[in-house]
């Protein structure tokens, strides 16, 4: 760059001699080719360069943003004069460049005369006004040092300059003075370059903030100007401009030195761009501004204006505001708001419509994009590029505005007593300062949501701390009484509280919710109960609402238990809608927060019954212990009982959930006082219930009524009180219309259980209902295709009544037979119900006579009017094909029950709906037609082999044409329904366990873990004899076709079959080939004829099994003799030549092909890579190729220099193969390194990430081969550790083995990158947590044998965070993403910090706009794909993330060092945070899992809450507490009660200790943990009602509560229940677990 610079900045006197001579500088030819460019692309880039080159310069390094100005509007010039221009402009750039000191000392004095000026005006020192020259030229001395001392290391040097300083030191460029002083030396005649100066200095002067120091320059040049000046009257253009920035200048400094004549005025143009018509109005006075036609022209330029006008508009407005405001106190009373408010109106309509441009913008490029598709790569960056530029405009201007002194000084100035200094009389303050708010609050409404989808909330800081600050000092002022309006300060934090930060927040809203009562209640003048929240109340409310509703998650950290006391006080206080509303938003959001709501305010929601109070109880009692005892103690009183018995439809939602919550077990309450309200409640509500459930139930009220009285039948009821249920419930269940009575079946079945004869009876009834319920469903429902839920669970139901035929009656099966069939023959729910209810009514010999006939069933099936569009035409929907296989599994077993119904007329539908293919309903159909088979309906007799639509087609044809030849298809016509991609797929998946007969009758369909889509291959069993049938030797067929339709390579694969029957097929299909072949005429008939030869002389016995690797070289082979224009042909044709058979011990020429040295060798070499990448599928093939040294061979090659990536790729492909064998994976993993090999791969300095991606692959594939069940055993022998304590040993991998895939899978891990796909990083993620997980497994099992094991590798801090890393950017997770980088940069990670580096490449603002493309055009199917991918990332992270522990030094004495230092310590500790934070989040989000949890708890315990410095950040972070706080909410409502105790007791261990760690405790923490964990006792009883009892304390706790009133609630409440049990028993009370907990708190704190 610095060869460049002194070839565009020559020295004044070479410049000259080259104009001279007609050559022309490189910057001259830069300007010329910028303004005479018609690619905007091409301009653009001409102008970055510019701009580059003239920053370089080292003149402009803090200016260099003028620049554009006098670019812009260079560019603006007309064609035929702006060759004037670019002649002038570059002569002072270049005279700029050569003597710059000059200049800048010019710029330097006219800001400290301005200083002087301004200090002098308002009679201040000067030293305080502004910036002496000393000062100034300090700086740049500075500047010099640095810049030449310490290049590129700025930011080590010390703080940046800021931007103010910079703004007051370099008001405007050097080029000002030097463009002024070359324009006095201009002749008359350039009228062009006075007109360009005139528009860029008037632009200079808009972009100024203050404009003193700017006006004194053109003052002093113009003044220059006037003494050179002769007779004549100077250009128009400099007169405008004097007039113009003479409104800036103090009075005493204002100079009339031209003035324009008449002709001049006549000459003025018409201001036609949005800047000159402002000018224009500015100049002829402010008053104008307020004339209804110059508005409503401002708004008609607007619509015309382009992007890159509005930043200098933008600050054009901003100046006058100031002005306006400075001179505020010489306005009229009427003309001062009016004129403001006009300034700041225009501003406005500024913002937005550059806001609107923007979106309007962007969704017409969307738009173009998506119906153009993908141009050429130039319009997309060109786009891209104009997208970024139009951020940068908005970035530009609202920075612009909200950094301007004047909106910042004067915002909630008076509200603060913080006032900018001003001559204005309180009156004439207040309205300058009311106005001023309000129009700066609208321009911040409008502003946040762009600056928030920037990133850049940070140019508003500064107006969030004012309303901040003025909030707080309102309510210190104001907290005694309640306001009667909005101020100003709330006004500004209702609308702007989603911008600001969640802690201030926090605080704010605290601060209101702690006001005295009367403040946030204004009391009704009527009566004091209704009293209604007051304006601070309001705004409480509102912002908890609002914020819950937009940002979920820092809601969460919102609402601590001082809010929700807050909250709860001004419910009892008041009658306010949205109140409850937020309070039931907030339950439901946050369950666990129940638990920090008092009591009191479930009892005045019991008091005060609607819809919200009571969603609002439901919620209480759900999630809280203490709540659903106070609603106990509550029922238990008379006049309660009396109103449930009254108010039972009201109550009735509350009922039932109190009883789903009463089934299960909670310890915190006695057991007694539930067993009493139980009883109150059947004795109140269960005759009533029964009667209300055995008449008319509607759709609302039926689901709370079954579901409240089958678990009031479930937790209280016995036979004798169901006894009218039992009898009468029968016949309700039969009516169609409604299924919610169903759900009392299963629970009345378990009470009677015990009496078998009353158990048979309702089996019976039921059995009965259930069949009358579903015939009358089909009719009243007729839909097909969606039936509901509740007839596929009766219809589930039904299967496990039915046990014997006896039990149903004929016309109630006949009933649901027909109805089906007629209603539901679309439905698969129904017909494989039916098929499985066939085998036992039609069971046995002798069926019962009345039951429809299965001939009758069958045609029933078969005549329907839906059979053959279900059969024949099956659309892609699932429903569908799910309808298609239930009804092939029907006929099968009529078939098989009544063989009488074949009939050789049924092939055309069967072999129609037949695709020859390996899907389920294509093995069926082929099963149903070898049932036909064994019951003498063959299709030789059908004639016919044709299957799919062209069976149908011909079934069409013979019947239209009647007997004749072309009612017989020909072999090719067979040969030509086969589909090369199918046969192809088949060859290489070739079922070699598929037997083609059955064995024993068994139906068990052919299953493959290998291949993923079985639609996608054909069925050997049906091809083997169709290619028999059509290879008769009466049969014509075309051997040229045989071959390329890929018949004869799927024969040849059939060699390969372990089922002996199906290569015998196969060899007497060859033999039949062979035949036809030796008669056949075509070019490649000896090359065939050969290979087929070739291959009989090599086996030696009768039907021998091929290995799978020789029978895909031999078909492979066969193709290649139709291609003779390959290089292969001639190859191939070499070798079979030479031999006179093939040897099946080997594969055949591999080493001359591997190791070819033909020009062709490559190929070759992948020819013979390619046979065993799809060959090598079994143990005899890996034996067969580990004999001949193969792989020795193939590890060798591909650590060689002459091996390509692309036959590296071919050779891990063909190792990932081969290690689906155990043999092979345990022998190469042992025996050749193939792990150490990999290491050596993924080493590589240029890996390929499609290399990459092959070794994980083959990574996962060999770790989980040699894996095989042992971690499987594993788990099933730690469940049942418990029944069995005497297990089998378990097995495991060697250690050594163990850690040297844990070492390939680390340096996998190290070269992972942002741009691996997420199927790859799914199976690697599962890969490494599979072997973390055995290696803990075998490290246990040696320590509990006792056998000495090394330590093992620890994984490191950079290791986990690169994983973490990976699947955020895959996520796009940008949050996380931004926390490692921060945590990477503070701590110098070098491998993450390459990894940023390639993130912010990709992430440039120029390539937005292509990715943006790219995810349109992304498949729909393949994203949803990837998230489910992603989603199981997530577990496996977990499994990954709890066996990295933090490798933190041993507490020694030493000097306290700040944590913000980097360090290996504090990195373990901030990674120890964020994977605490990010597994606690992925709890949080996802589905409770018992192991997952106690994995969690248990790597807590281990890595966390053993160092203090990791506790001491984590308490420090509000969002971990709270999610912290809610996975133990999840805990204790989802937790099994077998493993309860353990998990429980893990999670309240470690909350324990975190508050202790905390500190700040109460003074009953000691007595209550005494009584809740007492070591002593052995009672499991005890122990479980002291750990509930313990996690309602830590729960109060740790939401902030300095004591624990709501725990001494509940002991209150379990001890007052006690006592009301003693006075109404004469014996008293037993002393269950939770009392005598409770009794001893108690107790120590009395004492």
């Amino acid at each position: 760059m610095g060869v460049f610079l002194k070839c565009c900045f020559l020295f004044q006197d070479v410049a000259e001699t080259e104009s001279s001579s007609g050559e022309k500088s490189v910057l001259y030819l830069l300007l010329k080719m910028f303004v005479s460019s018609s690619s905007s692309h091409l301009k653009n880039s001409t102008r970055l360069l510019v701009l580059k080159v003239l920053k370089d310069s080292g003149v402009f390094e803090y200016t260099y943003t003028e620049l554009e100005l006098w670019l812009d509007q260079l560019a603006r010039v007309e064609s035929n004069q702006q060759e004037t221009v670019i002649q002038f402009l570059e002569r002072v750039l270049v005279k700029l460049v050569s003597s710059s000191h000059t200049y800048t000392d010019k710029v330097s004095s006219l800001v400290q005369e301005a200083a002087y000026l301004q200090a002098n005006l308002s009679s201040q020192e000067s030293d305080a006004a502004s910036i002496p020259v000393s000062h100034i030229d300090d700086v740049l001395d500075m500047l010099d040092v640095i810049m030449e001392g310490n290049e590129g290391e700025m930011e080590q040097f010390g703080p940046a300059l800021s931007e103010d300083l910079i703004i007051q030191t370099f008001p405007f460029s050097v080029v000002v003075p030097a463009a002024l002083e070359a324009r006095n030396k201009l002749p008359a005649d350039r009228g062009v370059v006075l007109e360009y100066l005139s528009a860029v200095l008037s632009d200079v002067l808009h972009c100024q903030r203050d404009p003193l120091p700017l006006c004194l320059a053109l003052l002093q040049y113009d003044k220059e100007l006037m003494a050179s000046e002769d007779q004549s009257s100077p250009h128009q253009s400099v007169i405008r401009l004097h007039q113009y920035y003479s409104k800036w200048l103090p009075q005493q400094s204002r100079e009339e030195l031209f003035k324009l004549s008449e002709s001049q005025l006549a000459e003025m143009s018409t201001p036609i761009s949005f800047t000159e018509l402002m000018k224009a109005a500015y100049s002829r006075g402010l008053s104008s501004l307020l004339e209804e036609d110059f508005r409503r022209t401002v708004g008609e330029t607007l619509a015309s204006m382009l992007t890159a006008e509005f930043p200098v508009a933008v600050q054009q407005i901003l100046l006058y505001i100031k002005s306006t405001v400075e001179n505020f106190g010489t306005f009229s009373k009427n003309t001062g708001v009016p004129l403001l408010k006009t300034l700041m109106e225009i501003l406005q309509d500024l913002v937005s419509k550059l806001q609107g441009l923007q979106e309007t913008k962007t969704s017409e490029t969307a738009e173009e994009n998506s119906q153009e598709g993908s141009g050429l790569f130039l319009e997309i960056d060109q786009l891209s590029a104009e997208e970024a530029d139009k951020e940068q405009v908005l970035l530009s201007v609202l920075s612009s505005i909200f950094k301007h002194p004047c909106l910042d000084q004067w915002f909630l100035a008076l509200e603060l007593a913080a006032l900018p200094p001003h001559t204005l009389n309180p009156v004439r303050l207040k309205h300058l300062c009311a106005r001023l708010n309000d129009d700066i609050l609208v321009l911040l409404k409008t502003c946040s949501p762009s600056l928030c989808d920037l990133g850049r909330l940070d140019l508003i800081s500064s107006y969030m701390e004012a309303v901040e600050k003025a909030v707080l000092k309102e309510l210190m002022e104001e907290s005694f009484r309640a306001a009667k309006k909005l101020s100003k300060p709330f006004q500004a934090l209702l609308s702007l509280h989603s911008y600001m930060d969640s802690c201030n927040l926090k605080e704010l809203v605290s601060r209101l919710l702690l006001l005295p009562h009367g403040s946030l209640i204004s009391p009704s003048s009527e009566d004091d109960t209704q009293a209604e929240l007051s304006v601070y109340g309001h705004a409480a409310v509102q912002i908890l609402t609002e914020s819950s509703a937009n940002s979920p998650q820092d809601y969460s950290v919102f609402l601590s238990q001082t809010h929700l006391q807050g909250l709860s006080t001004l419910l009892l206080s008041c009658s306010s809608p949205a109140l409850k509303t937020l309070l039931l938003q907030t339950l439901r959001s946050e369950p666990g927060s129940a638990k920090l709501v008092h009591t009191d305010v479930l009892l005045h929601c019991l008091r005060q019954l609607c819809p919200d109070t009571l969603d609002i109880s439901c919620l209480l009692l759900q999630n809280c212990s203490t709540h659903r005892l106070c609603f106990e103690v509550w029922t238990l009183e008379a006049s309660n009982t009396e109103r449930l018995s009254d108010q039972s439809d009201t109550f009735l939602p509350l009922i039932n959930t109190y009883l789903k919550m009463a089934g299960r077990e909670d310890p915190a309450r006695p057991k007694d006082v539930q067993d009493e309200v139980l009883k109150a409640l059947k004795k109140t509500l269960f005759s009533k219930l029964t009667q209300r459930v055995l008449g008319e139930l509607t759709e609302d009220s039926g689901v709370q009524l079954t579901e409240t009285l089958a678990s009031l039948i479930k937790l209280s009821a016995n036979t004798d009180d169901m006894k009218d249920l039992i009898c009468n419930l029968p016949n309700a269940l039969q009516k169609g219309d409604t299924f919610e009575r169903w759900q009392l079946v299963d629970v009345i079945m378990e009470k009677v259980s015990d009496c078998p004869e009353e158990g048979e009876t309702w089996r019976k009834s039921v059995t009965s209902a259930a069949f009358k319920c579903l015939t009358a469903a089909f009719s009243l429902s007729k839909d097909q295709t969606s039936p509901s839920e509740q007839e596929q669970s009766i219809l589930e139901r039904l299967l496990g009544l039915i046990t014997t035929a006896e039990n149903v009656a004929a016309s109630e099966w006949n009933s649901f037979v027909k109805n089906g069939l007629k209603y539901r023959y679309r439905d698969h729910h129904f017909l494989n119900t039916l098929s499985s209810l066939l085998g036992v009514m039609y069971d046995g010999s002798e069926p019962q006579k009345d039951l429809i006939p299965l001939s009758t069933l069958y045609m029933m099936t078969s005549s329907h009017s839906l059979f053959l569009p279900t059969m024949l035409n099956p659309d892609e929907d699932q429903s569908r094909c799910q309808a298609k296989d239930a009804l092939v599994s029907l006929l099968l077993c009529l078939v098989k029950k009544c063989p009488t119904v074949c009939n050789v007329n049924h092939f055309v539908v069967l072999l129609g709906a037949y695709g020859v293919t390996l899907s389920a309903s294509d093995q069926k159909l082929l099963l149903l037609l070898h049932e036909y088979e064994k019951n003498n309906v063959s299709l030789l007799k059908f004639e016919s082999f044709m299957w799919g639509p062209a069976a149908v087609e011909h079934h069409k044809t013979r019947k239209s044409l009647g007997a004749s030849l072309w009612k017989q298809e020909s072999p090719d016509d067979l040969l030509a329904l086969l589909k090369p991609d199918r046969m192809l797929q088949t060859i290489a998946n070739f079922p070699q366990q598929r037997r083609i007969i059955l064995q024993d009758d068994k139906e068990t369909l052919f299953s493959s873990n290998l291949v993923k889509d079985l639609d996608n291959l054909y069925d050997p069993c049906f091809l083997l004899p169709l290619f028999s049938a059509i290879l008769r030797p009466e049969s014509v067929i075309d051997c040229l076709k045989f071959v390329s339709s890929h018949a004869l390579g799927v024969t040849v694969m059939a060699l390969s079959s372990y089922d002996p029957k199906v290569r015998a097929g196969a060899y007497h299909v060859l033999s039949c080939f062979y035949q036809h072949l030796e008669g056949a005429r075509f070019r490649e008939k000896r090359q065939l004829l050969y290979l087929m030869d070739t291959v009989k002389n090599g086996i030696r016995q009768q039907n021998h099994r091929l290995p799978f690797v020789l029978t895909t070289y031999i078909s492979k082979v066969a193709q290649q003799m139709l291609k003779p224009e390959d290089h292969m042909y001639v190859v191939l044709n070499r070798f079979l030549l030479s031999q006179q058979s093939l040897d099946f011990r080997r594969v055949p020429e591999f080493f001359k092909l591997f190791y070819g040295f033909d020009l062709e060798h490559k190929t070759e070499r992948e020819w013979i890579l390619s046979v065993l990448e799809e060959g090598l599928s079994d143990g005899h093939c890996y034996e067969l190729c580990d004999q001949q040294g193969i792989f020795q061979t193939l590890l060798g090659f591909s650590s060689s220099p002459l091996c390509d990536d692309r036959s590296q790729l071919q050779i891990i492909r063909v190792m990932c193969q081969v290690t689906r064998v155990t043999k092979a994976a345990y022998n190469l993993t042992k025996s050749c390194g193939l792990l150490t090999w990999m290491i050596q791969m993924v080493e590589k300095k240029n890996l390929d990430q499609q290399l990459l991606g092959a070794i994980v692959d083959l990574l996962h594939v060999l770790w989980f081969t040699n894996l095989g069940q042992k971690e499987k055993q594993v788990d099933g022998g730690q469940t049942s550790t418990s029944e069995k304590p005497h297990q089998r040993p378990v097995k495991c991998l060697p250690l050594p083995l163990i850690s040297d895939f844990l070492s390939v899978a680390l340096v996998v891990s190290r070269r992972l990158r942002l741009r691996v796909k997420a199927a790859q990083l799914s199976l690697f993620l599962q890969t490494l947590s599979s072997i973390l997980k055995h290696r803990g497994t075998a490290l246990r099992v040696n320590k509990q044998a006792d056998w000495l094991t090394l330590h093992p590798q620890p994984l490191s801090s950079a290791e986990t965070l690169t994983l973490l890393l990976c699947w955020a950017s895959l996520s796009h997770n940008a949050a996380l993403q931004t926390q490692i980088q921060a945590l990477c940069e503070k701590h110098k990670v070098k491998e993450l910090l390459v990894i940023g580096k390639e993130k912010t490449r990709g992430k440039s603002s120029v390539s937005k706009t292509r990715a943006q493309q790219e995810n349109l055009a992304e498949d729909t199917e393949t994203k949803k794909q990837e998230e489910s991918l992603l989603t199981e990332c997530k577990s496996y992270l977990s499994g990954i993330f709890v066996h990295w522990e933090p490798e933190l030094p041993l507490p020694e004495p030493q000097p306290a060092q700040p944590r913000d230092r980097p360090g290996p310590s504090g990195l373990a500790v901030d990674t120890a945070h964020l994977l605490t934070k990010w597994s606690l989040r992925c709890l949080v989000e996802d589905s409770y899992e018992e192991n997952r949890t106690k994995e969690f708890l248990n790597w807590v315990e281990k890595a966390v809450v053993k160092h203090k410095e990791i506790v001491d950040v984590i308490l420090m972070d509000p969002g971990l507490k709270a999610d912290l706080l809610r996975v133990y909410h999840q805990t204790q409502c989802h937790s099994s009660s077998s493993v309860r105790g353990e998990t429980i007791q893990m999670f309240t261990n470690i909350m324990m200790h975190f508050l202790e760690s905390q500190g700040h405790l109460p003074e009953l923490h000691q007595a209550v943990v005494s009584a809740c964990l007492t070591e002593a006792s052995q009672d499991q009883c005890q122990r479980e009602a002291g750990l509930c009892l313990l996690s309602l304390y830590i729960h109060e706790l740790w939401s902030g509560a300095s004591s624990a009133d709501l725990f001494l609630s509940h002991i209150s409440l379990v001890t007052r229940a006690k006592c009301k049990k003693r006075k109404s028993s004469k014996s008293s009370a037993p002393q269950t677990a939770v009392r005598a907990i409770c009794n001893n708190i108690i107790t120590t704190m009395k004492s």
